[in-house]
């Protein structure tokens, strides 16, 4: 019965204001009004302590010590929150927002996925970089002012392709080749082909059907 009340008994645990002198792998090393004491980061402690922070210490009596909320910083060091292994924010009712002043960034070494019923961006500005882009969906709608594309090569593969436009002007450098079954052009107005050199070649017949025709 004695040895069972001994292991029972409770260690006394003391908590004080103290001040991170350095920190490293193994934990923190925190000035206090006592003694200058090693300590760990309490689970619950998000904020990484950092040098120069004051902290609230939590120390047992022949145990571990533990820094259980970081109290003060200067104004001018980062704030890091930080946590071993993963990390879940989640809100059974409601939703979550981030806000700064001066940016957001999302930085990961490994894939960063967005999944939602819907996705909204809205900015002055987008810009998009990538090595490789993929985009899969059912339908695309874009309503813009002005597009301009530069690319090196540009290859497209259709069932149907529609075009309506008030004015088009194209300008071919080199070769404009059109392979088709049929074609057809049809003109309100006057019609003009022009060329140094024009040539009609046909397998087995050539019509030129007008009220009048003017050769030479």
């Amino acid at each position: 019965m004695h040895n069972a009340a001994r292991k029972l008994a409770a260690k006394t645990v003391w908590q004080e204001f103290g001040e991170v002198v350095s920190a490293g792998p193994e934990g923190f090393s925190v000035r206090t009004a006592l003694a200058e004491v090693n300590a760990k980061r309490a689970a619950s402690c998000l904020v990484a302590p950092a040098p120069g922070d004051r902290v609230l210490v939590a120390t047992e009596e022949e145990g571990d010590s533990f820094v259980l909320a970081v109290l003060e910083r200067k104004e001018s060091q980062k704030t890091t929150i930080a946590v071993e292994g993963d990390l879940e924010l989640r809100t059974p009712s409601g939703k979550v927002e981030i806000a700064a002043q001066e940016g957001v960034d999302v930085v990961a070494a490994a894939p960063v996925n967005v999944t939602g019923s819907e996705v909204t961006v809205k900015a002055l500005r987008a810009r998009l970089s990538a090595e490789w882009i993929d985009v899969v969906g059912a339908a695309v709608k874009a309503e813009l002012g002005k597009v301009k594309m530069l690319a090196s090569t540009f290859d497209a593969t259709l069932d149907r392709f529609s075009q309506r436009v008030k004015r088009s002007y194209r300008t071919v450098e080199e070769i404009d080749q059109v392979r088709a079954q049929h074609i057809d052009w049809a003109a309100q107005g006057n019609a003009h082909l022009r060329g140094e050199n024009t040539l009609v070649t046909a397998t087995d017949l050539v019509k030129v059907n007008a009220d009048q025709v003017h050769l030479g």
